[in-house]
């Protein structure tokens, strides 16, 4: 944690807040199960659209992939296509990379069941491809709906802040998966390294806003009842004084030294 040591200390109001969100990380049991859960809800959609309908909503990018208007292995020869300093061109590519992983899962998928295992089988043995298509298109959305709110944001000063959050968010998510970028001819190795270098300098844009960023989340004093939230910057007399506050260091000794030991001690 940023607060150090002390922020695995109860006193941080930290873990409270931790423990309680987590789980939602793992609902329903183990994540690999909730991404195989949202790659079923893709390979309908793209069944849907091999059959003749189309699909809308976050999956309305799949509708593009039997007139092949989206091939991503064209985009190499013109390097300029992903503009990196736009969110929407940003957009744009994670909705190539998704299109195509799922495009790939989805013909994994049939590959399996073609050779007379059954749909079971050939889900299981094709659930790592399932689980990358499905973690490319909740990328995708994520990076679509931060981008489509940067609009509707009226202070231009908060928008620009934000504007900088979110080109950060996608080129962090491009950086980690790059490979995926690469593989696809969605960007070039010398735009990878343009996107790590524009990390760099995205991270010092944010740094002045950071803690404002945080307190973003809200989070009411008497929620967090934090000992190291202090805004005259006093924390370790803070914190000194909330643990003499603590029931434990009400007495000099222990009361379990006199309930427990000291009883002993005397058969000694």
């Amino acid at each position: 944690m940023a607060c150090g040591g002390h922020g695995y200390s109860h006193s941080s109001g930290i873990p409270n807040i931790y423990v309680t969100f987590t789980p939602a990380c793992t609902f329903e049991g183990e994540n690999t199960v909730m991404m195989l859960q949202t790659a079923r809800f893709l390979m309908k959609s793209y069944d849907h659209v091999h059959s003749g309908e189309l699909v809308c909503g976050m999956v309305s990018y799949l509708n593009d992939l039997p007139s092949q208007r989206i091939q991503p292995q064209h985009v190499a020869v013109r390097p300029t296509v992903v503009d990196i300093s736009s969110p929407d061109s940003l957009t744009e590519a994670y909705k190539l990379r998704a299109a195509r992983l799922v495009d790939i899962a989805a013909k994994n998928l049939r590959n399996e069941m073609s050779h007379r295992k059954s749909k079971e089988v050939a889900w299981n043995l094709t659930s790592v491809d399932l689980v990358r298509a499905s973690e490319a298109h909740c990328h995708y959305v994520v990076v679509k709906l931060f981008s489509e709110k940067l609009l509707k944001i009226q202070d231009k000063s908060i928008q620009a802040v934000l504007r900088n959050l979110c080109l950060l968010y996608c080129l962090y998510g491009i950086s980690q998966k790059a490979g995926d970028f690469l593989q696809g001819n969605i960007m070039t190795g010398s735009q990878i390294t343009q996107v790590n270098q524009r990390i760099m300098e995205l991270l010092t844009i944010i740094r002045p806003n950071a803690v404002a960023l945080v307190d973003a989340f809200d989070f009411k004093d008497v929620t967090l009842g934090s000992v190291l939230g202090r805004y005259d910057g006093n924390v370790y007399e803070n914190l000194f004084e909330w643990a003499k506050k603590s029931p434990l260091n009400q007495t000099e000794v222990h009361e379990s030294y006199h309930k427990h030991l000291k009883p002993l001690q005397s058969k000694l």
